[in-house]
Order: structure tokens, then sequence, then C-alpha cells
């Protein structure tokens, strides 16, 4: 399931945390501080309800009533009407939703009537209804008295910063990778025998010290190679003075089956250390050519009979 790249597993160790700590953060802060104010506004639209109320029961006439809801509308940005003579209908099934719950808990403790709650389908206002002895009296609150912006501004907030870190991250563990990237093609190439030109050392110090190893190693094998093919054509170039006596020794011999074949011995020994010579210079070449297989099983069988 873990990612198979180095820059997969950086990467996940990045936002691992970041994830666990947003949602750590996002719980903490959905169950204190925002149950906290939610709780607070929907306590006060509440308080202000009953406030009404009570000051209504006190008012004595219809017309101070009227002129008691009008100066509340305008200072409360509560829109209220009283419906004389409506009852109110039965209370609709709760949504479940924190605000719905929170403001339940707050009409049942501040208002001691019977009262409704209900949204209307409108995305911007929520509507009390509160049966009073003369009617019903509606209450529509604008939801920024029961919601706080901040909340969503938050969580933006936090989901952007983290975005934002998220490829800043991801941008400087890309650079990383690919001095990675560079030394592992490096090592493949020379690994299959083609020239490795120095390239830049750059990343994080380890990568640095890989780098530099690599390039001393690269050095200590082509100095290494160097002596052996030096050796190579030193014990090639000695061994053509040996062999061109063996040849002017046979030469001078009598005509014998066994001089045959070792005049054939030695003329393979010579291609042998030519050739040794032709790589040493660079000259060596390899292609295939046709063979006879029944000669060379015969040349392999008389060999082996000798």
């Amino acid at each position: 399931m873990l990612p198979r790249t180095m820059f997969g597993r950086a990467l996940l160790i990045i936002v691992v945390p970041l994830v666990l700590l947003q949602a750590i953060a996002t719980w903490i802060f959905y169950d204190r501080h925002w149950a906290a104010v939610s709780w607070r506004l929907s306590a006060g639209v509440a308080g202000d309800i009953a406030l009404l109320i009570e000051a209504m029961q006190g008012a004595g006439s219809d017309t101070k009533a009227a002129r008691l809801l009008e100066k509340a509308a305008a200072v409360t940005d509560l829109d209220l009407k009283v419906r004389a003579g409506e009852r109110l209908p039965p209370q609709l099934p709760s949504s479940g939703t924190l605000l719905e719950d929170q403001l339940t808990q707050a009409m049942r403790g501040r208002v001691n009537l019977p009262y409704r709650i209900e949204t209307l389908g409108d995305p911007y206002a929520i509507q009390i209804s509160v049966q009073l002895s003369e009617g019903v009296l509606t209450v529509d609150v604008p939801r920024n008295r029961l919601y706080s912006s901040t909340t969503y501004i938050f969580v933006m907030w936090m989901v952007g910063s983290s975005l934002v870190l998220l490829a800043v991250a991801t941008i400087f563990l890309r650079n990383q990778v690919k001095s990675l990237r560079r030394l592992a093609a490096a090592a493949e190439g020379f690994g299959k025998g083609r020239p490795v030109p120095f390239f830049k050392i750059e990343g994080a110090v380890e990568v640095r010290q890989a780098a530099i190893a690599f390039m001393k190693m690269r050095d200590r094998i082509q100095r290494q190679i160097r002596q052996r093919t030096q050796m190579l054509a030193g014990v090639s170039h000695d061994l053509r003075t040996p062999l061109t006596r063996m040849k002017l020794a046979l030469e001078l011999l009598h005509d014998d089956p066994a001089v045959e074949e070792l005049k054939s011995d030695v003329a393979e020994m010579e291609r042998m250390v030519h050739g040794y010579l032709d790589f040493v210079r660079g000259e060596g070449t390899e292609v295939p050519v046709d063979i006879d297989i029944s000669l060379l099983l015969e040349e392999l069988a008389a060999a082996m009979r000798r």
C-alpha cells in the first residue's frame, strides 16, 4: 500500500501528519469553539424573544404592544409579527442539525411557552413561532444571528495554508529526488561501460556525499582498468619475441606432422597476442563470421588427441 518511490514516501511523511493535525484541530474547533459560539448566539436570540414576550405582556394595550414590536424589530434585527387568534400547529420533527438542537435547547430554557422552529426553505432565515394568549408570535431570525462566519474562514484558511505548504514541500522534494535520479542514471550507465562525465553535485548533504563517493569510485575503477590494460599490453608485447623465436626454430626443423601441429599452435598464440594488442590500442573488431562446424570439431579432436 505504500508508495515505492522515495518521492512518494517522503511526500507521505509530510502529508499524513498534516492531515492528522488538521483533523484533530478541526474536531476540537467544531466540538468546542463552534458549539460554544452557536450556543451563545442561539441563547441570545431566545433571550431577546423571551424579553419581548415579557414586555408585551406588560404593555397593557395593543397599541403599545405594536409599538414595542416595531422598536424591537429595529433594535434586534428580527422580523416580528403577531397573528391574532391563531393557534400554533404541531411541532415538526427535528432535523438533527447542531443549529436546531442549540436553538431548541435555548428556547426550552428561556421561553416557557409552546414554540415551533422551521426553516421554510429559506437559506437565509429561520422562523420561530411562539404561542401567546392572544395569538401566535412569529419571529424571522436571519442566519447571521445564529451562524459565525469565522468558522468557515478558519476552515478555509487551514485548508488553503495546507495546500500552499504541500505545494512548497512537493517542489523541494522534487529537487532533492532529481539529484538522486541523476546519480542513479550515472551509476547505471557506468555499470554498462558507458563514459560518465562529471555532473553537478547538488542536493542534501547525504546526497552530495553519495555523489562524491560515486565519482571517487569511478576514478578508482577507471584507474584499475587502465593499469590492467597496460599490464596486458606489456605481457602481450613481451610474448611476441619468444613466439618469433619459436616460429624460426620450427621453420628450421624437417617436415614432420608434429612440427605442423606446433606451427598451428604458435599461429594461434600469435593471433591471440595480436588480438590483445589490438584491444589495448582500441583497434579490435569483433564481428560475426561464418565457420565450418565440422572443421572446428576436427581441430578440437586433434588438439585433445595431442
